[in-house]
């Protein structure tokens, strides 16, 4: 009798096992896919951030759902939240604060298919919903009339069209830039047989062009980001 009972409270422990196992294994097995609500494009190489939750933090921070390098994005920058009657943008106390289609936000706004948001230079270009099969490419859009360079903090516009400019602190540039950080003589873009370059002249900032450190005459293309410190310009052409 005893060994009956002794080989019982082990068959027993066993079964327990099994069940727990086969149990966790059914959780992994039958995980839902996660739904895509909305997707992030960052304007500087198409990279795609995916929103999956209702909630999505957006910073500098570990612990943001979606992270950005970048020194001008505070570490707890933005929260992207889906609402009942759609997409909203929610500034959450950053130094540089957040922009939607070149505004600047007061606490929150609304955000629509297409919107560019701005986090710091970080810029991204707002799509609801995700197929799978969706080309999410921002060079693609060609609804600009001229050429031209848009200050992505104030929406100031700046148009292309003599044969060279130039961005400096020195006064008399074509852009003036009064920060500390930036040189007399920072940056030119020139245009060459119907196309722009732009050519860093160094300095303690350095420019860049989608996150790059500009080392030679580069070509522009439209949708280029340039940037300078804090400063940031979306490139726009025909």
């Amino acid at each position: 009798m005893e060994v009956i009972e002794y080989t019982m409270r082990y068959i027993l422990c066993f079964l327990a096992i099994a069940v727990i196992l086969n149990c966790v294994w059914s959780l992994i097995r039958l995980r839902p896919d996660k739904k895509v609500y909305a997707v992030l494009v960052d304007m500087s190489n198409d990279k795609q951030y995916p929103i999956t939750c209702y909630e999505t933090s957006i910073g500098r921070s570990k612990l943001c759902d979606i992270m950005f390098s970048n020194s001008t994005v505070s570490r707890f920058h933005a929260v992207v939240a889906l609402r009942k009657d759609g997409f909203y943008v929610f500034d959450t106390e950053s130094k540089s604060g957040v922009h939607v289609n070149e505004t600047k936000i007061e606490k929150k706004a609304r955000l629509s298919d297409g919107d560019i948001v701005a986090f710091g230079t970080a810029i991204m270009k707002f799509y609801i919903g995700n197929d799978g099969n969706n080309d999410y490419s921002h060079k693609k859009d060609k609804k600009y009339a001229k050429t031209r360079l848009v200050n992505i903090v104030d929406g100031s516009e700046f148009q292309l069209d003599g044969d060279y400019i130039t961005i400096g602190r020195q006064q008399g540039s074509n852009i003036e830039i009064s920060a500390p950080y930036v040189s007399r003589q920072q940056a030119e873009l020139f245009k060459e047989k119907g196309n722009w370059y732009i050519e860093n002249f160094g300095g303690v900032t350095k420019t860049t062009l989608n996150g790059e450190i500009i080392r030679k005459v580069t070509p522009l293309k439209d949708g280029d980001v340039i940037a300078i410190g804090d400063f940031a310009f979306l490139y726009e052409e025909k």
